[in-house]
């Protein structure tokens, strides 16, 4: 399977179930994606990480071994869909120790900057959460952080930034 030749045009809801299913029974397939969504541009690379992250929701165990390999390319992502997408499945799984700073200073930036949209902010939130459960020194910095972007964003953003203050309450 090609996706460099198939994602070249937007798939149909059939395809992209198709692609999804292709690459989550493959760790071949699911690499090549993996390939295009970090290397490539737009639209290309938004399209693989869209499939990825349908891919790693079906089957969660065929992107373990690649999680270090994102976190660490997540700076050079300029495509903010492959952002969104790449995140979104990030948000499912245990970070390695050795990733979770980097990924958690990645992703308090992306909350404050106003190049991202709701949908990237609202996920790197969520990976946030994540890890202050993990480390309770982190729960204060969120809540700052969610109360001064919730002047500046969405009501996406302020209902998820409310709830979520209101589970790192109840912890």
């Amino acid at each position: 399977m090609d996706f460099r030749t198939l994602l070249t045009n937007f798939p149909s809801g059939f395809e992209k179930d198709l692609y999804i299913r292709e690459a989550g029974n493959s760790e071949e397939k699911f690499k090549s994606l993996l390939d295009l969504a970090l290397s490539e541009k737009d639209p290309l690379a938004w399209r693989a990480s869209w499939i990825l992250d349908g891919s790693a929701e079906l089957h969660p165990e065929i992107a373990l071994e690649h999680l270090s390999q994102i976190i660490q390319k997540l700076p050079d992502i300029s495509s903010t869909g492959t952002i969104r997408s790449l995140l979104r499945m990030l948000c499912r799984y245990e970070i390695n120790e050795n990733d979770q700073g980097v990924l958690v200073d990645l992703c308090f930036s992306y909350m404050v900057s106003e190049l991202y949209p709701v949908a990237v902010k609202v996920h790197a939130m969520q990976i946030i959460f994540n890890h202050a459960l993990i480390y309770p020194e982190l729960k204060e910095e969120l809540v700052t952080v969610i109360e001064d972007q919730v002047g500046n964003n969405s009501v996406g953003f302020k209902s998820r930034g409310m709830r979520i203050i209101k589970e790192l309450e109840k912890v």
